[in-house]
């Protein structure tokens, strides 16, 4: 399954729902969790380079961090049968 997450609050909710075969991207305010220098993402974690271009994040992000355009978001939701939104 892919988890859609948009904000800080249903990143930590989705934890609780991730299977080992999930993956997940950040999307919208969810971006701000790349600023976190507690916080170690997933490895099955995508980040939305839109979303971090909008909001100023690109210079902060991590190389470790796996960050897709567009198309990279529509091949994930191609290679999942399903996915959730976190609002």
């Amino acid at each position: 399954m892919l988890h859609i997450i948009k904000t800080e609050t249903s990143y930590q909710q989705a934890l609780s729902y991730l299977s080992q075969d999930d993956q997940m991207i950040l999307v919208e305010r969810a971006c701000y969790l790349v600023t976190d220098k507690n916080l170690t993402l997933p490895s099955s974690c995508f980040v939305l380079q839109p979303d971090l271009t909008a909001r100023g994040l690109m210079p902060l992000v991590s190389d470790l961090t796996q960050v897709v355009d567009f198309n990279g978001f529509v091949e994930l939701t191609e290679q999942h049968v399903s996915s959730t939104t976190w609002e």
